[in-house]
This record gives C-alpha cells, structure tokens and sequence, in this order.
C-alpha cells in the first residue's frame, strides 16, 4: 500500500494580520512616549524643587547672618550698658583723691566681666609653667623652684572656658651662685 502524501494532514497557518504588527507598535511606542513625557515631568518638579530649596537655603544662611550680627549688637550693647556704671564711677573717682574709688571701679569691671563668663587664668611665682595657660616672656633668677613662674607681668583670661589671652610670664632659672 502506498500512502499518498495528499492522506497526511496538512496544517496551514493562518496569515498574519499585517494591520495588527502595526498597530501593536504603534501602541507600544505611544505608551513608551506617555512614559517619556510622564518622567519628564517628574523631572522637572523634581529639579524645581530642588531649586526652590536651594533659594530657600541660600535665603536662611542670609537671615540667619544678619540675626546673628543683631545678636552680637546686642549682646554689646548690653555690655556696653552696664560698663557704663564704671564709666562713672571713673569719673567720681577722678574727682576725688581716694584710693577706694579706683579699687571700687576695678572690683565693679571685673564683676561685670565675670558674669559674661571671663576668669583670669592661675598664675602666681612658685607655679608650675603650663604653655597652655602662660607665655614665657623669659627667664630670671629668684628663688623659686628651676623652671616655675618667677613673676607675673600681665594676667591671662578664659572666656567661657576658653583661653583669650594666656597669663605674660618670667620663668625661674633659680639662685645665682654668686
């Protein structure tokens, strides 16, 4: 028996819709193009966001300068106000011939510093020399211990815990021989 080949079955596929490939594109492409324009956008509020930060941060560091630079006006002005007490009790002091009224001045300045936080820094002779703390000027013989404070020529300040102005200072080189 012979088989005939016309006996198989034959599949045929169905033609492709040439209009669908089309139009299936052209969707995909559209869809692509709202996503474009979507992120676009997006981008967009995104930098101007960023931007509109960037003024406003550049505006607080201008506002907060001049804020601080009103502070400090006014934190002198407050000093200078209450340093005006001793202003004039220079003026009745140098009226008058008495010793008290310089003292009184000097004990009323320094009480007035010390509220705003100034300390004078330790420094007497037979103290240890602290770099941190003093300056040596130089050296000179006493009969303080080698290499401690010999004499104080002009005090050191802290402010608020921290050194302004270090305490002027002479080191001992001890006794002479001679």
């Amino acid at each position: 028996m012979m088989h005939n080949s016309s006996d198989e079955d034959i599949e045929i596929a169905p033609e492709p819709d040439t209009d669908a490939r089309p139009r299936d594109a052209e969707e995909k492409i559209q869809k692509q193009k709202s996503e474009i324009d979507r992120l676009e956008k997006e981008r967009r509020e995104y930098l101007e966001g960023w931007q509109r930060a960037k003024a406003d941060f550049i505006n607080y560091k201008k506002n907060e300068h001049k804020r601080v630079e009103e502070l400090l006006r006014f934190a002198a002005g407050s000093l200078v106000t209450e340093l005006l007490v001793v202003l004039d009790s220079f003026d009745l002091a140098l009226g008058g011939a008495d010793d008290r009224g310089m003292q009184l001045i000097r004990a009323q300045l320094e009480d007035i510093l010390r509220r705003h936080g100034l300390e004078p820094v330790s420094a007497a002779p037979g103290d240890a020399f602290s770099p941190e703390r003093h300056e040596a000027i130089g050296e000179e013989e006493s009969a303080m211990p080698e290499g401690t404070i010999a004499s104080v020529l002009q005090k050191g300040y802290m402010l608020s815990g921290r050194l302004i102005r270090p305490a002027r200072v002479k080191i001992s080189k001890g006794k002479s021989d001679g």
